[in-house]
């Protein structure tokens, strides 16, 4: 008898993961040519606003946080997506190492959740 798998509302592309940049290449831009396929396709996209944030402390320039949430989705379920990715940086590369992805929902619960909205 086969064990099913968990149930795990993660990101779908965390086996493209460490995602590396190109020497030189900004967090920010790493970040969006990973999620690039979820942004949009042939120059259309499906949301209101885009929101990026960048954050990392002063005394670790070597760490990146970017977030992109998308709001006003073209879904009458799903509000907003955000997604949140951790970069590190060795040798003027910047590798992705982990992302998140979260749903906001226009009815039931409040706030974001892992869950997709129903």
């Amino acid at each position: 008898m086969l064990a099913a798998a968990p149930t795990a509302f993660a990101y779908s592309d965390e086996a493209r993961l460490p995602f590396a940049g190109q020497p030189g290449e900004l967090p920010l831009e790493v970040a969006l040519r990973f999620a690039k396929n979820r942004l949009g396709e042939d120059g259309r996209f499906e949301y209101a606003t885009l929101k990026v944030v960048q954050t990392s402390r002063p005394e670790a320039f070597d760490r990146a946080g970017i977030t992109l949430i998308r709001e006003g989705m073209m879904d009458d379920s799903v509000k907003g997506v955000r997604q949140r990715f951790a970069l590190s940086r060795e040798e003027n590369v910047w590798t992705l190492r982990a992302v998140k992805e979260d749903f906001s929902c226009r009815r039931g619960r409040k706030g974001w959740g892992l869950k997709p909205c129903l």
